[in-house]
């Protein structure tokens, strides 16, 4: 399946954003979909695959890139639920990162509240707000 340039771009920004956050000598430990320097991601319990992985020590990033088109479509918020399950099983520093168009920031920060009632835990939500709307 062929990732729009949007999605490609906002991807970059979570690579960027788990970089700065890790540190230099960690950034080998990062994997992506969609960038070619990168491992693939593994898959989660429920069979989806993260945009951008990290888990090293004891701590784990989880990132996901969504275009207006995909932020609140039902496969996107069956991601969200395993990637939030996920970091909320975490012994550890637990992050979930989502970039998504700066037109979206309310539509996602609604949804992955009302999905963060289901799964308590120690982990943080991070919402990057990038790019416009549609390429």
């Amino acid at each position: 399946m062929s990732e729009s340039a949007q999605h490609i771009q906002l991807v970059n920004l979570i690579i960027d954003e788990v970089a700065s956050m890790v540190g230099e000598t960690n950034q080998c430990f990062i994997m992506s979909d969609v960038a070619d320097d990168y491992a693939l991601p593994p898959l989660m319990e429920e069979g989806y695959r993260p945009d951008v992985y990290y888990q090293y020590q004891n701590c784990l990033i989880i990132g996901e890139a969504k275009t207006s088109d995909d932020v609140a479509r039902m496969h996107s918020k069956s991601q969200y639920e395993s990637y939030l399950k996920k970091c909320s099983l975490f012994t550890g520093k637990a992050v979930f990162l989502v970039a998504v168009p700066w037109t979206e920031h309310a539509t996602i920060y609604n949804t992955l509240r009302r999905i963060q009632r289901k799964y308590p835990g120690a982990y943080e939500v991070r919402i990057i707000d990038g790019i416009g709307g549609a390429i």
